[in-house]
Order: structure tokens, then sequence, then C-alpha cells
């Protein structure tokens, strides 16, 4: 165990070493920040400001420009009037450029000679601007204040200096500085040098004014021959005021001509949403384009370069308070919306000098104000296309700064940065990072342009070193480059002979500026996509996938190559997947010292050489196997009654009707509850093995079976899979198998249809139990003479009465949870006398658990409860008996009235003087009294029978005493006293929402007779008697001498000896007629289910 994690944890360390180092190839290309110089500047001298690079195109001087605008300059009187730097590319050295020292201008006022300007924070070296050839040097002073003829008037009207000649000669340039242009409605506000650039032949100089014309801006062109060759942009309309044209200024060509044109922005315009315009080299507008937010300053930063290698110039234009709102951009629906994000415009210039395609790149962190200034760099790369970079000054997570490295491709530009420098990289302490850039002069002569970064608030700018580029081609090709697994021609250590084939691996690497040898770090991964389970090893050790070459010295041009021989393991799994073989190197940094430059690989070639071997199989000429696998399957049973019969088998039976299957394999997706017991192979001769139960999600779960590596053309797999459904939740709709059959060769798409089958099975569920009850005796014979007042045992309160019922499950399926309550008449309901007074708690036998929901009935009068010993002896063990053997009579009724009817029938045919007490009887019969929980006040206990499982049954057993005293005083002749349960199913093992859950009930009832003949006697008082016969003697009397009176007995008489001919209805019988009455006795059944909700 402890090896295998070990090698765990290697791979995964391979595999983090491995992404980082391709992640920090592609994000850290070729702009090398071990090699950076940082130069540095005065204290609060805004060093970095502005920043530029030259290299003189006939003596091929370098040189480093930085502005500091509010450095000291020695100039008399002068105080933080700025300078411009030069600094070294090979050091750390700067020297101060003396474009002027004359400090402040004087003239005469009258006689007086008095200051006529200032030069204190003028800010010189705001803008800093070199030629394209390298012998002009522009630095402008946007701040510097000129006082008009009244010495009054102090206006910004900005001035410029441009060197020449290798920094020995200096001219000044201030366009706006005119006597008769005073005022901020005029020139007088312009801030000339705000931004500047010169044309490729020198002769122009073009200056941004953004102060002029109510902050409308102007354009000058300015003429170097001399100082009056000046061309501007005119007063516009009033609602162009305040739009700052002359923010930024980039030359380029715009029409196809030789001549130069400008490209000049204006921030606030295009209402605000900002404006950048073409014009040409005399000031005449060309073409407007319009940014796309309102307040992004749309046209801040300029750039002009051609990205696409078309000939033609493009448009960079950067919008640093751009901001990314919600849904506004595509692919992106931000939660909140981010501020000052930034973006640049790239547009492209077509035949018809128009700009009608664009690239928009939007920063990555808000407030980073991503497009502060953009500048070009030259082919960074060497792919031959040109880069350009973007500052962002407050970008990176302590909002120091950042820069970013685009590159030029065919379509246009690459999206996606190739390289991004933060401030933290380079120096800890370094602020607002990016501030300003340039680039696209190779200062190192390596080939590779560089870049220049300033920031101006650490007084600093960094100089970049672009690496040379090596571009690396190669292949590794096996031979052959089919392995037949049967021909075992190689030989290992252990005398075992094994298949093999030999690798031949090739590189060969070339590139601009790269040195002439190099030495490379090789590393070979055999199945590289296995891992761990690699089927190839590398014959030379048997154990090994991995082979690393070290320091492998190859020449700039020439093919270097090596050989190996690689074997396949035995008994491999994945015969159709051809093993690939990976390749990948690096260069060797271990030959280059510290500070030196070091060549990089080109992050757009992959880095990586693959090849394959393929094994060799049963697949024709072609060597590619389509299968046809041909599934069918068969269930052994129709429908599944649930707790009946809960086992199943499905037999499936799998063809293959064309070329060998590899890794073919069978699979089931099963329902959660049902459960796989395992498979049975039909056919011997065939391997089939078969994994547990994998879940699949919160509802089913998958097997897998392996039925054949490969799978041979025409041959067939039989199988069976035994399931078992005892844990089966939900029955809804049956239970669904979905059967898949597949292997690692595709097959073709007209003969899938057979590769699946989904199997519905029918589940039936038949649940039934019931309730049976018997009360220990079923008459109560009490006297009522039996009236005590002194009640102290139980006993002395009545008999005890007994009530057990029994539930049963008649299955087949089991009952998850069954609720029974029982109630029984403790008190009445008016006065709450007892009637039923409980002495003990229910008691039980079975897995039930029973509640008393009142506990107060239970003994409430506090009596002492006297052992049950011979009652016990013979209530419980004998009414269980009972309950088993005897004829229950849970819905009949006893014919007691019926009996008792016919009884006195009888005697009144014997004698007519046992009528009084016949008709006593029968009238105590009809006056039987039923007492349930519908007329008392009633106990109950709620019991739960839990996984109730068929043929099981539960016993519930309850004990009271009858209470006498409440009979006598509620004039009770005759009672029968009943108590009910009903039982439900509340939960079942499975799931319907359509099924009704059963419920049942039954009624237990007591007949209680009273047996005092007094009581009974005095029903009717015998004078009443002696009355009654005494009138009947009357009335028969009276009724005699009517008759007499009438001549009734003078009627003639039949002739003596004449037979009778007919008989005396047998209606009548001593006067009386004879009648039939039916009175319910025993048993109470209550039909109604809603018996339990009238309680």
């Amino acid at each position: 165990m402890w090896p295998f994690f070990v090698c765990q944890m290697r791979l995964l360390l391979i595999s983090y070493v491995v992404v980082n180092y391709l992640s920090n190839t592609l994000d850290a290309f070729n702009v090398d920040l071990r090699t950076r110089i940082i130069h540095r500047g005065e204290r609060r001298s805004m060093f970095g400001y502005d920043v530029d690079m030259f290299k003189h195109h006939r003596s091929g001087q370098v040189g480093l420009l930085v502005g500091a605008p509010r450095a000291q300059t020695g100039q008399p009187g002068v105080r933080n009037g700025g300078a411009v730097y030069r600094c070294e590319a090979a050091d750390q050295r700067c020297t101060k450029i003396f474009f002027d020292t004359a400090g402040h201008g004087r003239a005469l006022n009258g006689s007086v000679l008095l200051q006529i300007d200032s030069k204190s924070d003028q800010w010189f070296g705001a803008t800093v601007v070199s030629s394209k050839n390298g012998d002009s040097v522009l630095a402008c002073a946007p701040r510097y204040t000129y006082f008009y003829s009244t010495f009054e008037r102090k206006e910004p009207v900005g001035t410029c200096y441009l060197a020449q000649n290798s920094f020995s000669s200096f001219r000044e340039f201030s366009p706006c500085r005119m006597e008769t242009r005073w005022g901020y409605h005029r020139l007088g506000f312009c801030m000339a040098g705000f931004s500047a650039a010169i044309s490729d032949e020198n002769d122009k100089l073009f200056i941004g004014a953004p102060g002029a014309w109510y902050w409308q801006g102007a354009l000058i062109v300015q003429g170097t021959d001399r100082e009056d060759n000046v061309h501007r942009t005119s007063e516009g309309p009033a609602r162009l005021d305040d739009i700052y044209l002359g923010y930024s200024i980039a030359a380029g060509n715009f029409r196809g001509r030789s001549d130069n044109d400008v490209a000049i922005g204006a921030p606030k315009g295009g209402e605000l949403s900002g404006m950048v315009t073409l014009l040409d080299d005399r000031a005449n507008v060309l073409v407007n384009i319009t940014g796309h937010q309102v307040g992004s300053y749309f046209g801040a930063a300029l750039a002009v370069d051609d990205l696409n290698n078309d000939g033609l110039d493009d448009l960079i234009i950067g919008a640093p308070l751009y901001s990314v709102r919600k849904n506004e951009e595509s692919g992106e629906n931000p939660v909140k919306s981010e501020y000052e994000v930034g973006a640049v415009y790239v547009y492209f210039q077509n035949k018809q000098h128009k700009f009608p395609r664009q690239t928009k790149l939007v920063g990555h962190r808000e407030w980073s104000r991503f497009g502060h200034d953009v500048a070009t760099t030259g082919d960074l790369n060497g792919d031959g296309y040109n880069d350009f970079i973007v500052g962002a000054p407050f970008d990176g997570p302590s909002k120091k700064g950042a820069v970013y490295i685009y590159h030029g491709s065919k379509k246009g530009v690459n999206e996606k940065f190739s390289q991004v420098i933060h401030a933290r990289e380079v120096d800890p302490t370094l602020t607002t990072f990016g501030w300003s850039i340039s680039g696209g002069i190779d200062v190192d002569g390596n080939e590779y342009p560089d870049i220049f970064v300033g920031a101006y608030k650490s007084d600093r700018a960094v100089l970049f070193k672009s690496r040379p580029v090596v571009s690396v081609t190669g292949f590794v090709k096996a031979n052959p480059d089919i392995v037949n697994l049967e021909n075992k021609f190689c030989r290992l250590m252990k005398s075992e002979n094994v298949p093999c084939v030999q690798l031949r691996l090739c590189l060969q690497y070339n590139g601009r500026g790269v040195p002439d040898e190099l030495y490379f770090r090789v590393i070979i991964n055999l199945d590289a996509k296995k891992g761990l389970s690699s089927r190839a090893r590398f014959l030379e050790s048997h154990s090994i996938t991995q082979l690393t070459l070290d320091s492998v010295p190859i020449r700039k041009g020439e093919r270097w190559c090596e050989r190996r021989y690689i074997y396949v393991i035995d008994d491999i799994r994945d015969k159709l997947n051809p093993i690939l073989i990976q390749v990948n190197y690096s260069i060797s940094d271990d030959a280059f010292p510290y500070q030196q430059l070091r060549p990089v690989k080109d992050a757009y070639l992959p880095g990586v050489i693959t090849g394959e071997v393929n094994i060799q199989k049963d697949c024709g000429r072609d060597n590619i196997c389509i299968p046809d696998l041909q599934m069918t399957a068969e269930l052994n049973k129709e429908a599944i009654l649930i707790g009946a019969d809960d086992r199943f088998n499905v037999s499936v039976v799998i063809h293959n009707g064309l070329e060998d299957a590899f890794e073919a394999q069978f699979f089931v997706i099963a329902p959660v509850g049902l459960d796989y017991e395992g498979f049975t192979r039909l056919v011997p001769t065939r391997t089939i093995t078969c994994s547990q139960p994998k879940e699949l999600n919160e509802k089913g779960y998958v097997i897998s079976c392996d039925i054949g590596n490969p799978l041979p053309r025409a041959s067939t797999v039989r199988f069976s899979l035994q399931f078992s459904t005892e844990n089966v939740e939900t029955i809804v709709g049956g239970i669904s198998l979905h059967l898949i059959t597949n292997s690692t060769n595709n097959e073709s798409s007209s003969t899938l249809n057979d590769n699946e089958v989904k199997i519905e099975i029918p589940m039936e569920v038949k649940t039934d139990f019931i309730v049976t009850g018997v009360s220990r005796n079923e008459t109560y014979d009490y006297d009522f003479s039996e009236f005590r007042k002194d009640i102290v045992f139980d006993s002395d309160a009545g008999p005890l009465v007994s009530h057990v019922y029994e539930v049963r499950n008649l299955g087949p399926t089991t009952l998850s949870e069954v609720s029974v309550d029982i109630y029984w008449p403790s008190f009445f309901r008016d006065n709450f006398k007892p009637l039923l007074y409980l002495i003990d708690d229910i008691q039980s036998e079975g897995k039930v658990e029973c509640e008393l929901l009142q506990k107060g009935h239970l003994n409430p009068e506090g009596l002492t409860i006297m052992p049950l010993i011979q009652e016990q002896d013979h209530s419980f063990p004998r009414t269980k008996r009972s309950i088993l053997n005897a004829n229950m009579h849970r819905y009949e009724e006893k014919s007691y009235v019926m009996k008792a009817l016919r009884d006195a029938v009888s005697m009144m045919k014997d004698s007519a003087t046992d009528f009084r007490n016949t008709f006593g009887e029968m009238r105590v019969a009809l006056q039987r009294v039923k007492v349930d929980c519908t007329e008392m006040a009633c106990t109950q206990w709620r019991c739960k029978i839990n996984d109730f499982k068929r043929d099981e049954r539960v016993l519930l057993k309850i004990d009271s005493r009858l209470w006498v005293n409440t009979l006598i005083e509620e004039v009770f002749y005759d009672a029968m006293i009943s108590s009910v349960a009903i039982a439900e199913v509340t939960k079942l093992p499975y799931k319907h929402p359509d099924m009704a859950l059963p419920l049942r009930y039954a009624v237990v009832s007591t007949i209680i007779n009273p047996n005092d003949p007094t009581r009974v006697g005095r029903g009717v008082p015998g004078w009443l008697i002696f009355v009654a016969i005494l009138a009947g003697l009357a009335c028969l009397l009276l009724l005699i001498m009517l008759l007499w009176r009438f001549g009734f007995f003078k009627r003639k008489r039949p002739p003596r000896g004449q037979a009778l001919l007919s008989k005396p209805p047998e209606a009548e019988y001593y006067g009386y007629s004879t009648y039939s009455s039916t009175q319910p006795g025993g048993f109470v059944t209550y039909g109604n289910p809603q018996y339990r909700q009238n309680m």
C-alpha cells in the first residue's frame, strides 16, 4: 500500500510540475524578467512619467529616454522645471539631457527688464518622443507659462524642444505662444506638448494642444525647417468645447501615400463616448472613429503599426476608464458592475483605407485602467508579425500595475495575451508600473526588440530584454509501426521472450538570433495516456516506462536522432487503442550563466512530440475492427408479487455478428432497492466477470460485466443475472432495468439499435390482515344488593372484565407499520362515573409498542390493586387459546331475545298462571342497554406494529373492574358494554400513491345481567295484579250476561254424532296471539369506518 501511495504522490507532483511549466511557458514567453535593468531617478521627480527608446540609423547608437517632469534642472530661478534623462541599456547609468539652460525668459517693459515666462513646474519631460531613425528627440513642457504683453496675464501655452544630431543641437517650438492669440478662448491655454509625435522623415512635428479653443483642443503640425511653418486645426462649434482634442497622438499612414498622417485622440468627444480623428499632414480631417461607451475615455492612448502583415497600418486605441457593466459583455455576466477596468480597441485598415473590422480587448481587474498607455513593439517573438503592449498602472493584486503583451497574427491579433508582467514580479516596491511604455528597439543586439516601462510614482523605469525564440521540430516513429503480440522476438534479462519494436526519435531546432548549439533535456513516456497501467516498457530496463535524457547536444539546423527498443507486456486489456509515445523536451539552462539572456521555446509550437504503436488485430487490411453486438434479454416471470416471490432472473444473450469487439462489456442500470445477488454463466466456455454494484446517482446503480477482450466474431455469450425485490421502496410504474452492451471499438450507427434493451417488470402488491377479539366472560351477573359505600381494593368495585384483541398479517406482503387504536368505555360522559375501571395498562405480546393517551384514566381513585392470582392463571392464556380455537363471533348477534320468547310461549301453553313471570323476563330482555364509546367517555391506546411480516400476530389485553355501584345508581336492568379496536396500515415497504391502505376493526362486548328477584318482581306491583284480575272477572261476568240476554246459549246445535268440520285457528292460544321480536345480544360490530372519528 505504501509504495503505491508514494507512486501516486510522485505522479501528482509530476503532473503539477508539467502543468505549471506549460502554463508559465505561455504566460511568461520571451520577455525576460531575470535580466531586467531598473533605472532610478530623483525622489519625487516623477521619473518615468514618459519613456521612449531610440537607435540612431547611422551610428547604431542606442539609448533609453526617461521624462521626469518635476526634476530640478539647475537653471537659475527655476523650481521643479523637469528634465529628460538618457539611460544606458547595458547598466543602470542615467544622465540628464540639457535641452534648455537659460532659465526664465526676460524682456524690457519700457526701461525695465522683466520676467516674461515661468519654467517652474512646467512639467518638462511629461512628453518624450524619438523619431523612427533615432536622429531626433522631442521633449515637451505642457504646463510652460507665458506672460503676455501686460506681464499680468499668465497662460499655460506649453512648449517643446527638439534635439538633433546626437543631442548636439536644440531648438524650441512653442506654437501657441502668440501675442494675438492669448486667452482660453484662443490658444492661451492650449498646453502644447501634452502629446507629440515625429514624422518618419523628421520634417514635421505633430503636437497636441488639448486646451485650445475652450478646451476643444487642436492639432499643430510644426515644420522642423522653420518656426513659421505651422498648420493647425481651427476652432469648431460650441458643442465641441471640452473634448480635449490632442490628448494623444500617433503618426501613421492612412491614405496609402508616402507622407505621414496622424491619429489624434479626443477622449471626451463623440458626446463623451470618446473619439479618434485621422488627419493628413496639413491637419485636414480624413475620418472620425467614435467610442462605444460614455465616459470610457476612448482615445486616451494611441499607437499605430501593421499587426497582420498586410502592408497597411492598423490603429490601437486605449479606453482606460471603460467599465464592465451587468450583462454588457457577451459571454460574461458579472455579478456586479466593475469600474475602470479598461479596454483596448484594435482597428484594422483595409485596402480602401477604411476601418470596418475591430477587435476589443477588455482588462482583467477593476480599477486597473487597462489601456492607459499603448505602444508598438515590433516583432517580439520572431513569427513575422508585429506585436504591441498595453499598460495597466493599477492592475495586479495590490493595484501596483502590470504590462500585457499581445502578439499580432495573420488574422489580426491574438485576443489572449501572450505574457503579463506584474509589478511585484519585478520589484515589490514598484507602483504605477505601466504608466508609460515603449518598445520596438533592439537595445542588446540579439535581433529581438525590447520594451521599456515607466513607474513614475516610484521614480523608476525598467528595461526588459527579449529572449531569442527557438523553433523545435521532430518526430518519433516505431519500426514496425504495428506490433504482433504473438511474435515474441525480443528477450528480457529473465530469458523471457516478448513482442517488441524499435523507436526512432529525431529533433531539430532553428530560430533567429539563437545560439549555434543548445543542450536539451528529453523525456520519453511510453503509453502516456495509461499512466501507471502502461502497456509498454523499455527493453533495456523492463520496469521503466519513462526514459530521461539529460544534456543532449544539438547543433542549429542539424537533426539529432536516438533509437530505443520497447516491448509490450503480457495480458494487456486494451488491445484496440494504439500505444501512445510522448516526447517532452526543454532547453537546458545549466549551460548559461545566470545573468545571460537564455533562448526560449516557441510557445505557439507544440511542446510535445507524439507517435503511435498499433497492436495487430484480426480486423482486415485496414486494421480497424467494426463489431456488431446483438443483445436479447428475457425475464423468467411475467410479474412479481411483493412478499410472495421476491427473486427473479434476467437471461442475457449477446452475439457478435462482425469483427472482433475489444473490451466488450455489458452494463445493467437498476433502481435503488432492487438488490443484485449475482450472475450465472449459461455457456461455461466463455469467461465472464461482473463487478459489484456502483452508485450511479441517488436513484440507481450500475453493474458492469466483462464479456470478452476481444469477443471474437460469430461468438456468443449467455449468462443470467439474479435480483431480489425484498428492499424495493416503490412500485410506481414497476421496476425498470436498462441493459447496454458495447466495446471500445465503435460500431456502425446502423447496427446500434440492438445494443440496448429496456425491461419493464410489473409489480403486484397484495396485503391482508385481520383483527379479532374476545371477552374473558361473555356474561356477568351482578346483584343489586352489592352496593358498597367504601371501596378500598379493586375487587370491591366489581367483577374483573378483560378483553383480548389479536392482529394477524395474512400476507403475503410485509407491512412496515400498522397503527392500532383501542377505545375503552371507562366513564359515563355526563357525570364521569366509572364503568369499566382500569386497574392496569394494556398488556401485549409481539413486536408492538402502545401508548396510553389518557394516563389519568388508569386507577384514578387510587385503589389498592390486588394481584390477579386465580384470574391471571386462567384469563390471558385461556383467552389466547379461545382466540385460536373457539368460534369467534366478530360480526354475529346472539339471539338471546328469540330464545326468551320461545320459552315464554311454551310456558304459556302449560299454565296461564306463569304468564306474569314470562312477561317480566321478556320485558327485561327487551330493555337491555347498549354501552359503547358513542355514549361514554372512553380511554384510548395507540399502538404501533413495525415490520409486520406474513403470519405474524400481536395480542393486546386490557383488564378492568366492572363498577357495580354505577350500574345500581344508573338503574341498569341489563347492559351490553363494548370496546373497539381499529387497525390501519400506515406504511408499506414501498411507495404507491394510488394504493388505498387497508383498514380493519373488531368489537368485543360483555353482557351484564341483574340477578335480584325482588328488583325484578317490583317491576309490576301485586295490588295492580289483583285489581287486574278482579277487573277481568267483572268483564267476563258482564260478557256472559249479555250473551245470555241475546240468546247466545239458545243457539241450534248440530245433531249428535256429526263430525267436527274444522279446528280452531292456530293463531289463538288461551285468548293471546303469539309474536316474535329480535334484540341484539353478545357482540356489537361497527360497520362504519368513521366510528373512530365519532368517538
